[in-house]
């Protein structure tokens, strides 16, 4: 096999991957669309290239039994490479902090003892868990200022628990910042356009939430920051 035919074919094998992956139609343009994907926004050019030369092979009418060009083994490394991260999309489940490794409390836990371990564990966001392990609220900063502010200076009981504080973990408590819910299987790149378009709509994706069920009723398997996003 040439390297116009083995081009030819990895083309083709391309054009299939992108379409079944991406649900694209027959008529849809396999490389106008992988261009405007952030994750090969810096191969443009490459893509483009290479959609040039198919044309060229596959459209043009060949001199003497003989291709007009023949692709370099670049070229055909080239597509192989891009076909292989299209089959081995990341999932969230893969770069999420998991459970085990992940500081979080139990509703019931002490506050004080919590505010404590933060200083030993830098988290701006701990996640709390109510007795089945779904989320039931978040504890920031912010929780804790707004708690100080309403008891106008009075300490904090030393045995207080979360569920005596439970509006200041509320989410509806953090009107700055937004929380979403996915499952393991969500793809790192589907997860990418969910914080552009939060973004986008002038919110602050502070936090996503692997569930059980990718619903705020499943279980809290591991959470995704987004440094872990813009990291992988």
């Amino acid at each position: 096999m040439s390297n116009a035919e083995e081009y030819i074919q990895k083309f083709k094998e391309l054009e299939s991957v992108v379409k079944d992956t991406f649900g694209l139609n027959d008529w849809d343009s396999v490389t106008n669309f992988l261009s405007k994907r952030e994750e090969y926004r810096p191969y443009r050019e490459e893509i483009k290239y290479c959609q040039e030369v198919r044309n060229l092979l596959q459209h043009k009418q060949k001199i003497g039994g003989e291709y007009p060009v023949e692709p370099t083994r670049e070229m055909i490394n080239f597509l192989e490479k891009t076909i292989d991260s299209l089959k081995n999309r990341k999932k969230c489940g893969e770069i999420m902090v998991p459970l085990n490794r992940l500081f979080f409390r139990r509703e019931k836990d002490c506050l004080r003892e919590t505010l404590f371990k933060m200083r030993e564990i830098p988290s701006g966001h701990v996640p709390i868990l109510d007795e089945s392990g779904k989320v039931s609220g978040i504890f920031t900063a912010v929780s804790l200022l707004n708690i100080m502010a309403d008891r106008k200076g009075e300490p904090l009981e030393k045995n207080a628990d979360f569920i005596s504080f439970k509006k200041y973990i509320s989410f509806d408590h953090h009107d700055s910042e937004v929380y979403r819910y996915v499952k393991s299987s969500l793809y790192v790149d589907e997860l990418k356009d969910i914080f552009e378009h939060t973004y986008s709509g002038g919110k602050r994706l502070a936090m996503v939430f692997v569930t059980s069920n990718g619903q705020e009723d499943g279980k809290l398997l591991g959470t995704i920051s987004p440094w872990d996003v813009l990291g992988k």
